[in-house]
């Protein structure tokens, strides 16, 4: 059901004595989804909100967690609670062969998916098989977990496709060939053509060869480059990646690059082609930067190119490997969104933002609406971890004796936990500056000496502090500059690190009503102030001491433990319920 016919925009228009029929409510509900889900596609994009992470359960079995989705359409897809699913139950496993496949991949992909729910009576509709009179009362908005071995053949649709163009060149054996070129280059400028070799778990050696022809760019002076790939010379792995740098043209022009016809050889083993590939790519090079000229594409494309794409993506969760054991299955290894679908909501960017104001070069910034007199530097030797900094705490127009003021939150750049931090004020001094620490009392008061008490207070779960400071007397000035150093020693970071919760035993195998003890440990500490918790309906029950029973139905359930101690995450694991214990 992809209704993208969003014009016109037409609603009720009320008045007294107006009859209103089916069509009418229909053309309410209408109007507010085609609005929000225009305003979903354009302003929003499709892709991954939150959430719907994948993750492998067992050799069989994987999980997908609770989550929210725009898809192509705009219409939100949302999985209220994770969920547990064997591979060959999905939609689109049968499609593939075990018998003729060693090795493969899948795609888990979702889509959006409503229904009619809710059966009523009702005197005017047509009888069914059973002779009764039923209606749907409502609509049931869902989602389809799907598998597919089909991969986008170009970025259409995908971020992607705003700033480089992608082709397919060869797909042959399990292997596909992909070939990435930007679509604008600086004229004079330097640019990088890709080469991704994804062998999809594929055990014989492979080599490839073809010719590129250039025009409107060069390789080492030269309008024809040479493509060649042999994975013996290679270290092995499952993927690979080639570069080849080119020289943008001089001049503003359209940019081309193509396959020459009859040059591209493939080997695999004992098995050899020639390809007959006419393929090619286009770019434009340009005067300015490549930046603004992503930005000014993206705001010049056609609302009818958004709204009615050649191609509309499909929503890909995950690239899940899969390896033939005799006539079944193992999973090998999944890798999460792995087109990169993902939403940039405000918040997202706003963090991005941040950081990117916080971490310039490896320093951090004082705090946001403080003046920064220098940067924060973080370093560390192979004993200790450090960061300082030096802060301006405003003070209005003055203070008086005995006023407090505080600094607002500092981020000290070295992560969560434990560290030691120290503060002083900066004295201005006849011959140079000082800074006390400690009690202020204990030195005599000179002339120029700011006499105030400095305390801090770490959070340790931000990785943040504030700086407080007390006036021993009145202060002038508008503001004070306060030094600060922290440090977090090795033995610290250890601590920290074994503050992990763990559910022994891990995955336990039973059958139906069958018990199981769980027990939660830290390291080889046992925990007993545990939370214990059943996350699927109908998946068992857990009582406070950790003891599982499942239940008559076989699957795979979630067992969730946490605690109330802060310094404690939680943890789960899955018991695997099944007729026979394996």
């Amino acid at each position: 059901m992809k209704d993208n016919n969003y014009f016109p925009f037409e609603r009720n228009r009320y008045y007294f004595g107006k009859l209103l029929s089916v069509e009418d409510f229909e053309r309410e509900q209408s109007y507010m989804n085609h609005k929000r889900q225009l305003m979903n596609r354009l302003m929003f994009g499709d892709g991954v909100v939150c959430g719907m992470q994948v993750l492998e359960v067992d050799e069989e079995s994987i999980s997908v967690e609770a989550g929210v989705a725009l898809d192509a359409w705009g219409r939100e897809i949302v999985m209220e609670q994770p969920v547990l699913k064997r591979l060959a139950v999905l939609d689109g496993f049968d499609e593939y062969d075990m018998e003729e496949e060693s090795s493969g991949v899948f795609y888990l992909c979702i889509e959006y998916q409503e229904g009619p729910s809710d059966p009523v009576h009702s005197i005017g509709a047509a009888a069914n098989e059973e002779g009764k009179h039923l209606e749907y009362n409502r609509w049931k908005e869902g989602y389809r977990l799907y598998l597919t071995d089909a991969e986008p053949e170009t970025y259409s649709g995908l971020v992607n496709d705003l700033y480089e163009e992608m082709k397919i060149v060869i797909r042959e054996q399990g292997v596909c060939v992909r070939q990435i070129v930007p679509r604008w280059i600086g004229k004079n400028q330097e640019a990088v053509i890709r080469v991704l070799i994804d062998k999809n778990g594929g055990t014989e050696p492979l080599a490839f060869q073809y010719e590129l022809e250039l025009d409107g760019a060069s390789a080492a002076g030269d309008h024809k480059l040479s493509v060649s790939f042999r994975e013996s010379e290679w270290k092995q792995a499952d993927t690979y990646e080639l570069t080849y740098k080119i020289q943008a043209s001089a001049n503003i022009m359209d940019g081309n690059i193509r396959m020459v016809s009859g040059s591209c050889l493939w080997e695999q083993g004992e098995y050899r082609k020639v390809y007959p590939i006419e393929t090619e790519w286009n770019f434009r090079v340009i005067a300015g930067k490549t930046e603004q000229a992503v930005w000014d594409a993206c705001y010049q494309t056609a609302m009818e190119e958004l709204l009615h794409p050649i191609q509309q993506p499909c929503l890909y969760l995950a690239k899940i490997s899969v390896i033939q054991a005799g006539d079944a299955y193992v999973i090998d290894g999944i890798e999460n969104l792995p087109y990169k679908q993902y939403i940039w909501n405000n918040r997202l960017l706003g963090a991005m933002e941040r950081m990117a104001l916080e971490t310039p070069n490896g320093y951090v910034q004082s705090a946001v609406g403080q003046k920064a007199l220098g940067h924060v530097k973080t370093g560390h030797v192979s004993g200790p971890q450090f960061a300082s900094g030096l802060v301006e705490i405003p003070f209005g127009i003055g203070g008086s004796r005995g006023q407090v003021v505080y600094s607002q939150e500092i981020v000290h750049g070295l992560g969560v936990g434990i560290v030691h931090i120290t503060a002083a004020a900066v004295a201005d001094k006849q011959g140079g500056r000082e800074m006390v620490y400690g009690v202020r009392d204990l030195f005599p008061e000179e002339k120029g000496h700011v006499n105030v008490e400095v305390a801090v207070k770490l959070n340790i779960d931000t990785g943040s502090f504030v700086i407080g400071l007390r006036c021993l007397d009145e202060i002038r000035s508008g503001s004070v500059s306060v030094y600060w150093l922290a440090v977090r020693e090795k033995e610290d970071m250890g601590i920290q690190m074994q503050q992990v919760l763990q559910i022994r035993p891990g995955m336990p195998r039973l059958t139906v009503r069958q018990s199981v003890c769980f027990e939660a440990w830290i390291g080889e500490e046992p925990q007993t102030d545990i939370h214990w918790e059943v996350r699927d309906q109908e998946g068992g029950m857990i009582d406070d001491k950790g003891k599982y029973t499942a239940p008559n139905k076989t699957g795979i359930y979630e067992i969730h433990a946490y605690s109330e101690d802060d310094f404690i995450s939680d943890a789960v694991a899955y018991v695997i319920v099944s007729d026979e214990v394996g």
